[in-house]
């Protein structure tokens, strides 16, 4: 059957359970229009159609502009289906180039990844193309285009899998998608403000730089003059409304091209209970910090009545624009509080972080291991993987059923957020059981920081890996993990 799009980022508990209640299997359809998916077992088919195109646009405050949109808007609309569903996505190109999508960190066939060149050409400028995949493992994901720039001109949207059986309770939901904005024609590539890498700082303080185009060499990162959450900045971010006592669910997912940020409700904590769509042990914190391609549920219990901000420091000192009100119903205050950001505040670290379920993850031993050195930024544009800029980078070579350590070390002055496609990883924590070593598919390497982590090759094919910095990628920090045998294209989930 054919699902519509759910754009209603509020959802109840109680408008959940009867959506899901009124689905009707697409085995009711005659015999000829079924997919082979759907021959083959009762799983429920969604589709979905998607136009890829140039569209005016404001985020509610300060000029239109032209971005570049899934079906006109920004973010585009929200896909949300149920575990073991079969997710069909039909995409029509109507840019003035090539593009893909990306179904970010879903573990799913090497042939649907959406990356240019390594799993699939481009789709180009008329041409329709269909994604099908089944919907495994529930959580919060996004979706994007991985063709250039496309991410930071507005290609994006939230992916929300439910589970098959509920495992926490809650009164409400919302689904926040974090975006960094340059608003004018062309979004992020329009922009001739750029800041140059840390490193090149000297002599230039004070003064504006021009950096040539996309065509003519990589770009510095832009200087963003707008910060949203679902495509409002400002005073337009739809308000967060609670009644005292609700359980409330925040599903946070950084879309941003360049930017960490650093959340604080006011007037609450914040207990973080899935990172990038796997659950936790929930780990009570002040301040969520969420990088670029990254993803956090966290809960919160509306026990204290006022209106409140939910904001960001993309610092972790100094506080943005990025502010959701919170607000009880029945409250009659004008001004909404925003939180204090200073030293001490309870944030989280991945050390923290336990599986909330043990897996069968054996204590066999590493079969592979591979070094990834971070570092640019110094002397140039270029931002590298052990001093190589792709594509003119090492292929991580690895043979299904190996256990593969990725051992990353950040040389450079920025901070990295690397992300692995078609696979989740297990950040490596000594302190911890290895079955409660919790899963993830993008981390935060930070300055002079070293973290390892450890994947099953389970899913052959070649799979992108690289940092989720936008205009790190396209400068060159990026390889191909490529499973022994397999060509572009190839591999089964």
């Amino acid at each position: 059957m054919i699902d519509t799009l759910n754009t209603d980022n509020d959802i109840t508990r109680r408008k959940f359970l009867k959506t899901t209640a009124g689905v009707v299997l697409g085995s009711c359809l005659p015999a000829p229009l079924l997919s082979l998916a759907e021959a083959a077992s009762p799983k429920k088919m969604k589709e979905f159609h998607f136009s890829a195109s140039p569209a005016k646009i404001n985020l509610g405050q300060g000029p239109e502009f032209t971005a570049w949109t899934y079906n006109g808007k920004v973010p585009g609309p929200e896909i949300r289906v149920t575990e073991g569903d079969i997710v069909r996505v039909f995409l029509k190109n109507f840019l003035p180039e090539g593009t893909t999508i990306h179904w970010h960190g879903i573990p799913l066939k090497n042939a649907m990844d959406g990356v240019p060149q390594v799993t699939q050409p481009p789709v180009m400028p008329g041409d329709t193309f269909v994604y099908e995949f089944e919907a495994r493992t529930p959580g919060s994901f996004m979706y994007h285009s991985h063709a250039g720039y496309q991410l930071d001109q507005g290609l994006y949207g939230p992916l929300i899998i439910e589970p098959a059986k509920m495992e926490e309770s809650y009164d409400r939901e919302y689904a926040l998608v974090l975006e960094d904005w340059v608003m004018r024609n062309g979004g992020g590539t329009a922009r001739t403000e750029r800041r140059p890498p840390m490193g090149m700082m000297h002599g230039m303080m004070g003064r504006r730089r021009r950096f040539p185009s996309p065509n003519q060499g990589a770009l510095w990162e832009p200087v963003y003059d707008g910060y949203a959450v679902n495509g409002k900045v400002a005073a337009a971010i739809e308000p967060i409304s609670v009644s005292r006592g609700d359980r409330v669910k925040l599903r946070l997912i950084n879309a941003s091209s360049a930017t960490v940020y650093y959340l604080r409700l006011s007037g609450h904590t914040l207990t973080i209970t899935h990172a990038d769509g796997n659950p936790i042990r929930p780990i009570v914190s002040d301040v969520v910090r969420i990088g670029m391609g990254e993803r956090y549920d966290v809960m919160f219990t509306a026990d204290n009545p006022g209106r409140w901000l939910l904001a960001a420091a993309d610092t972790g000192l100094g506080e943005s624009r990025l502010r959701v009100p919170v607000i009880y119903k029945g409250v009659t205050a004008k001004e909404a509080e925003p939180p204090l950001f200073h030293r001490g505040l309870r944030s989280a670290a991945y050390t923290e972080f336990e599986a909330r379920r043990p897996t069968d993850e054996s204590e066999s031993p590493i079969d592979r291991a591979y070094d990834q050195m971070l570092s640019g930024g110094m002397h140039g544009s270029s931002w590298t993987i052990n001093g190589q800029v792709y594509p003119a980078a090492e292929t991580l070579l690895v043979t299904k059923g190996e256990r593969v350590r990725l051992s990353y070390g950040n040389h450079s002055m920025m901070s990295h957020p690397m992300h692995l496609h078609g696979h989740f990883f297990r950040v490596v924590n000594p302190a911890i059981p290895r079955s409660h070593w919790v899963l993830k598919d993008t981390i935060i390497v930070d300055h002079m920081q070293r973290i390892d982590v450890e994947f099953l090759a389970d899913n052959p094919g070649r799979w992108f890996h690289h940092c989720h910095n936008l205009y790190h990628m396209e400068a060159g920090m990026a390889n191909v993990v490529a499973y022994t045998g397999d060509t572009v294209g190839s591999g089964d989930a």
